[in-house]
């Protein structure tokens, strides 16, 4: 019990150390590699509280919007989670990105599907107003156009639910 007593304070001081920074992308960063380095413990994001989901959830969708987009985000298993990214970006206050998802969903092509071989099969069948639809709403989340400092709204977040990272 004293063992795992040590482990937890040792953990705590590590996020109250990072969470020190004053460069919010280091935050993020190392934030980041505590809660991937935690949900390698298992196959799924069992071993994650909620607010950690809600990081990693981000954290998927922003890193397939940096690979290719919605297009890009919809092939792939990333888009398996699109509830969850919404929700996600809700639960940080960031409602008009998590609105310019809910967007690109409503124009996926005969409705969406959780499973990806059912996405790809409609990407590929997807008409042109669709994939300039997502073309769009890709230039609105790389341009900033949703006003909202994503970066800051996680960092608030992490903050606001300290406790919960890391444990």
């Amino acid at each position: 019990m004293t063992k795992i007593l040590n482990v937890n304070q040792e953990i705590m001081s590590k996020i109250n150390n990072i969470l020190k920074l004053e460069d919010e992308v280091a935050i993020i960063e190392a934030v980041g590699t505590l809660i991937w380095d935690k949900k390698e413990e298992t196959e799924d994001f069992s071993s994650l509280t909620d607010e950690e989901k809600v990081f990693v959830f981000i954290d998927i969708f922003e890193g397939a919007m940096g690979e290719g987009g919605f297009e890009f985000f919809f092939s792939s298993e990333s888009g398996n989670f699109v509830e969850e990214i919404i929700t996600s970006y809700q639960e940080i206050n960031a409602i008009k990105t998590a609105e310019l998802i809910s967007n690109a969903v409503k124009i996926f092509p005969k409705g969406y599907d959780t499973n990806l071989e059912t996405r790809i099969a409609a990407i590929e069948k997807a008409d042109e107003n669709t994939i300039s639809g997502w073309e769009d709403l890709d230039e609105l989340f790389f341009t900033n156009e949703t006003e909202e400092d994503v970066v800051t709204l996680i960092v608030n977040y992490i903050k606001a639910n300290e406790s919960q990272f890391g444990n």
